[in-house]
């Protein structure tokens, strides 16, 4: 996996990260519709973790990623990624997909097309 200390998003700003502090990493694909039905669920795991640091990785433009912010009311940053670079980079399986980082270690990756087996356990891993 890459280093995620280096990442910008879509409008060009340097994503800094907290050591100790979790970490999501969302992959989705505008092209999917896993991960268009799965889009809602962030601001639910949002709502249940504040403070936890989440980056969105996704193959919309620069248009599309301002309507999802503005439509979903999101604060975080998006990152422009096409679907292969995310295999390539981040070895995505599959679309929706989340990788969990703390203290610079992954702990978990996993597919989303079924969320609720593992929002209990990624709201515990946040917690602890």
């Amino acid at each position: 996996m890459t280093d995620f200390a280096s990442i910008v998003d879509f409008e060009g700003n340097e994503i800094r990260f907290t050591d100790g502090r979790p970490q999501l990493f969302l992959f989705v694909s505008l092209f999917c519709n896993h991960c268009v039905e799965f889009l809602p669920q962030i601001s639910v795991l949002r709502s249940k973790i504040p403070e936890m640091g989440l980056v969105l990785f996704c193959n919309g433009d620069e248009e599309e990623h301002r309507d999802l912010k503005a439509y979903f009311h999101w604060d975080f940053p998006i990152v422009y990624l096409e679907p292969e670079d995310a295999t390539l980079t981040y070895d995505v399986e599959s679309f929706p997909y989340m990788i969990l980082v703390k203290n610079r270690q992954k702990v978990l990756g996993a597919s989303l097309t079924e969320w609720e087996k593992y929002e209990d356990r990624l709201v515990s891993e946040c917690l602890v």
